[in-house]
This record gives structure tokens, sequence and C-alpha cells, in this order.
């Protein structure tokens, strides 16, 4: 399970680096190998450098791909949508739950 785990995310890793390539020639005109090159440093420097990459990601893929912003942030952001949802289906579920043992 574990090596699923590590080629999905391998595999989401590489389109995210290719859609912040394609942000970055979008905007600026990159070569790819620079863009590559700017990405890896940028992962390098933390989260700060990650959140780059993702933003730059999200608006390539919107600009430069065409995708819809749900479709760019699903790429770019999968942690925080993951998030939203398990946050929505617990407080129905809690919500769900307290109404039930309300009528008891």
């Amino acid at each position: 399970m574990a090596l699923i785990w590590f080629v999905l995310m391998l595999v989401l890793g590489i389109f995210q680096l290719a859609a912040f390539q394609a942000g970055l020639d979008d905007w600026l005109g990159f070569h790819w190998v620079v863009s590559i090159i700017i990405g890896g440093v940028a992962l390098m420097m933390g989260p700060l450098g990650g959140l780059a990459v993702a933003v730059v990601g999200f608006f390539g893929a919107m600009e430069a791909w065409d995708w819809e912003w749900w479709q760019a942030g699903l790429l770019c952001f999968p942690s925080l949508v993951l998030f939203v949802v398990i946050t929505a289906v617990d407080g129905t579920v809690s919500l769900g739950g307290m109404l039930l043992n309300r009528r008891r």
C-alpha cells in the first residue's frame, strides 16, 4: 500500500511541476529546463517554496492549460480540498448524531 501511495504522490508532483513550468513559460517565456530548475530550488526552500510552486502551478494550469479553477485546485492543493471534504462530512455526521440523540 505504501508503494501505491508513493507512486501516486510522485505522479501528482510531476503534474504539479509541469503546471509550474507551464505557468512560468506562459508568463515569463522561460525555457522548460530553467522552469524545472527554479521549481526544484523553490521546493528545497521548505513550505514557503512549496506554496509558491503550488500557486504558480495553479495559475499555470488555469492559464496555460485552460483548466477550470476547481480542476487546478484539485491538482495543486489536494490536501486543502481533502481537508474541506473531511471537515464537511465530519460536521454532517456530528450534526446528524446530535439530532438523533435529541429525539431519544
